[in-house]
């Protein structure tokens, strides 16, 4: 039993790290999607000023070439990101299955382990009745 104890514990260790490396994946990408909303927003707001104003117009051309970059750039790290997080979905999927696994078998165990106790006792049981019922019929 100790040895299926400790592999629970040792499953349920790995199965903690990979949620929490899961986790800090998806905070990466919602960082991600933090910066690509902010890229748009200063892109409209930098478009909205070389509207008004003819002189910065001219620099806007730049501005765009690089903000498209960029966004291209955090949308490749988005998909990068995604791609880890789907791997690791699968993993914490095979962890929390070997942790099951090992925690069915424990408890399998257990039931059987009862059942023995459970019939060694009821034979104590029977036997002492048994034993009353024939010292019951000497003293007739």
């Amino acid at each position: 039993m100790k040895g299926l104890d400790s592999l629970i514990r040792v499953h349920k260790w790995k199965l903690d790290e990979k949620r929490r490396e899961l986790a800090d994946f998806e905070n990466l990408r919602a960082g991600f999607v933090k910066q690509l909303r902010a890229l748009e927003d200063e892109q409209q707001r930098e478009q909205d000023v070389a509207g008004n104003n003819f002189e910065v117009g001219f620099s806007f051309a730049n501005y765009a070439a690089a903000a498209k970059r960029q966004r291209e750039n955090i949308q490749a790290s988005i998909e990068d990101v995604d791609a880890k997080i789907a791997e690791l979905n699968v993993e914490v999927t095979v962890c929390y299955q070997d942790l099951k696994k090992y925690q069915v078998a424990l408890d399998a165990r257990k039931v059987k382990e009862k059942y023995e106790r459970d019939r060694i006792e009821q034979m104590g049981l029977d036997e002492l009745a048994i034993e009353l019922h024939r010292r019951k019929d000497r003293m007739r």
